[in-house]
């Protein structure tokens, strides 16, 4: 009787932990590019099981770029990328329905890196320039670097070579003499590689969406509840990395392929630290201009555009989550 009793326990636990799977609604999200540590507040909540506590069974895929993460999000095999929001304005351009819902960083967390050969602004002149992709945060970073040293972008030449990881072979290897590096990957490439730092455009005052979280609004128009309830692991997950640094530093020795937790250190003081809370705003408007502005200049259905004509933003979903009182109970 005893053993019946018990055997008919387990199988109902058993059916219950199956029901609370299926349950669980399903969701594929994306970090599209690791240029920068805060990309590791998706796949750090993923890790932490966090996403689970709001109901949600969330499959995370790591792209290598947010071009390529676009496209995903447009083919619907992904519902949430997080990456930047410049992509959005050629998407939405060309038929697409993309909006943001979230914020990320809203600068340029980068710095011009060059190949120790290169003294001065005028010696970029014909050489070669790495990015990871056209139309990616670091695309848009490398034009206005060579502006702001007073470099015609037309008089060098941009190479598509990927990641990080990529961009700092070709430059230490010479394929390209300059490129563009966030933190840790400046410092790197200075410290290890002897590559110069000429310029930080974090100082430029030059406003930009370097990440921000986007949702196809046809999706959202769907499930609305499924997205508040991934922002919410999303900002639960932000503080549980603030608080457990050293689950934080694996994440992000994991991917953005980092050996040393010193390395790894300086982008979790930076951008989790110091800037992580910025996942609860917005972009700002200057920058989405801008970027139409930039785009404005290759692509004519750009010119007069605004972040409002193309329904770039949606604040309604932060709006929710910050009356509901949940930012404060999570801190």
């Amino acid at each position: 009787m005893k053993k019946t009793i018990f055997w008919t326990g387990v199988i109902l636990h058993i059916v219950l932990l199956t029901q609370a799977v299926f349950a669980a609604d399903k969701i594929r999200a994306a970090s599209g590019g690791f240029g920068t540590a805060i990309n590791a507040i998706v796949p750090g909540a993923y890790h932490q099981g966090v996403f689970k506590k709001y109901g949600l069974d969330v499959e995370y895929i790591a792209l290598d770029s947010g071009t390529l993460g676009m496209q995903t999000l447009l083919a619907n095999e992904i519902q949430v990328l997080f990456t930047t929001g410049a992509l959005p304005v050629s998407a939405n351009l060309q038929g697409g329905d993309v909006t943001i819902i979230a914020g990320g960083i809203n600068f340029f967390p980068f710095k011009f890196i060059v190949r120790p050969e290169i003294k001065r602004p005028e010696d970029l002149r014909g050489k070669s320039v790495a990015i990871s992709r056209f139309g990616s945060a670091s695309d848009f970073a490398a034009v206005a670097a060579l502006e702001k040293l007073g470099v015609n972008p037309k008089q060098a030449t941009l190479l598509q070579l990927g990641g990080n990881p990529s961009r700092l072979a070709g430059l230490a290897g010479g394929s390209v003499q300059a490129t563009v590096f966030s933190e840790p990957y400046a410092t790197m490439a200075v410290k290890k590689f002897g590559m110069r730092e000429v310029l930080d455009l974090a100082d430029s005052g030059i406003p930009f969406p370097q990440n921000c979280f986007m949702v196809r609004r046809s999706y959202l128009e769907q499930n609305r509840a499924k997205v508040i309830n991934f922002m919410k692991g999303v900002i639960e997950g932000l503080y549980v990395l603030k608080k457990e640094k050293g689950a934080a530093i694996q994440v992000i020795k994991r991917y953005l392929r980092i050996d040393e937790d010193e390395m790894a250190a300086i982008g979790y003081d930076y951008y989790l630290v110091k800037h992580g809370d910025d996942i609860l705003t917005l972009p700002d408007r200057k920058g989405l201009e801008m970027v139409i502005a930039q785009v404005a200049k290759t692509t004519p259905k750009a010119q007069g555009q605004t972040p409002e004509s193309l329904r770039l933003l949606e604040p309604s979903i932060l709006e929710e989550i910050k009356k509901s009182g949940f930012v404060e109970r999570v801190k």
